[in-house]
């Protein structure tokens, strides 16, 4: 016997506000071809026995209860939903050799949870300039290595930390105190990829390394989109540069990669050593805020300095300065003034900050 769909639509409008996720969904009732066909057009219990009909219709209302269950899809935090919890007012300089720190709520949904996943940086001091190790879980990501004369001190440190390998060696741009001792490292320890800027850097400063890639063949991609990947749990965005390369004025330094790094709700910032003009370009479209920020340009202080530090919003500061080229006095003063802890590889030494995704940091240092 063929039966004859009869359309009729138990609940509408059902929205749920959170996901946007719609719940309408019609019901359909099924009446016997040769059923009268005016029992097509009448209400239901006129054509039906009253037991039957209390019993369809306590079948249907359980119907609509188990439609209001549609499946909820969670949507990301969008930046602007996050508020700021700031710790209270500390000095501009730490010199002590622990400390802890609050962070604000993310705007970014990192991959790992906070409960099982962790990282650990270890900003190395090699003087007025940078190399830095992420250490998340059994991943190893180095962003810049410090210079030729320091690589021996580096590889020392990751052998002391069991650092087999590294799954990512992150160079933001071609100045020796960022590219020097990268060729040494990666002879010394296996690196899953290289990540370069895109410009074709002085062979004076980053030729050993070209000719490391070459001969050796390693894998490397010159960053001219942004690149992201996953180590153990923690989320790594590599920016390609905001201001072109001109080989006439050689702006190495604004044309440095930017880092983002999420660990759970932690939120971490290494822009290489952007000047004046990349930063009024970050200005222009950036609306995050961060928890750690490495200061660009060792602590130099720009016209824009300011207005950075405002819109970065850091909890805490590493300036990897030197004790003979220290940190603008202007910059500390800012960030005294937006009561950010600050940390400094001319005061401090290598500096270790730990966060595992719960809006607090463990750091501690050398000196």
């Amino acid at each position: 016997m063929s039966n004859i769909l009869q359309k009729g639509q138990l609940q509408s409008g059902k929205h749920d506000r959170r996901t946007g996720a719609s719940c309408d969904a019609p019901l359909f009732l099924y009446l016997p071809e040769n059923s009268p066909r005016s029992c097509r057009h009448k209400k239901l219990s006129a054509c039906l026995p009253g037991r039957v009909c209390t019993i369809l219709i306590c079948c249907l209302l359980s119907a609509a209860l188990l439609l209001t269950g549609c499946s909820k899809k969670d949507r990301k935090t969008d930046s602007s939903d996050k508020d700021s919890v700031r710790p209270s007012a500390s000095s501009s300089d730490s010199g002590g050799q622990s400390g802890n720190s609050k962070a604000k709520e993310s705007g970014h949904t990192s991959t790992g949870s906070s409960s099982d996943t962790k990282v650990e940086a270890f900003f190395f001091d090699v003087g007025k300039g940078d190399c830095i190790l992420f250490t998340c879980g059994d991943s190893h990501v180095m962003i810049d290595a410090g210079y030729e004369e320091t690589s021996d001190d580096i590889i020392k440190e990751l052998k002391k930390r069991d650092v087999e390998s590294l799954d990512a060696m992150i160079i933001t741009h071609y100045d020796k105190d960022h590219v020097g001792g990268a060729a040494e490292i990666a002879s010394s320890i296996p690196v899953n990829m290289i990540y370069l800027p895109d410009y074709d850097g002085d062979p004076d400063k980053c030729g050993d390394l070209i000719d490391l890639i070459n001969s050796e063949k390693l894998s490397h991609t010159r960053v001219a989109s942004t690149e992201e990947f996953d180590a153990d749990g923690v989320d790594f965005k590599v920016h390609p540069a905001l201001v072109s390369y001109d080989p006439k004025i050689k702006n190495d330094n604004d044309a440095s990669l930017i880092i983002e790094v999420f660990c759970g709700d932690d939120q971490w910032l290494l822009p290489g050593d952007i000047e004046e003009e990349a930063i009024a370009a970050w200005l222009e479209t950036n609306q995050q805020e961060y928890d750690v920020l490495k200061y660009p340009h060792h602590g130099r202080k720009e016209s824009n300095s300011s207005d950075f530090i405002s819109n970065v919003s850091p909890k805490v500061t590493v300036i990897t300065d030197s004790e003979d080229k220290h940190a603008s006095k202007k910059v500390l003063n800012m960030m005294d003034e937006s009561e950010v802890d600050v940390y400094r590889s001319s005061k401090n030494g290598t500096i270790t900050i730990t966060g595992n995704g719960n809006e607090e940091f463990n750091i501690s240092t050398e000196k």
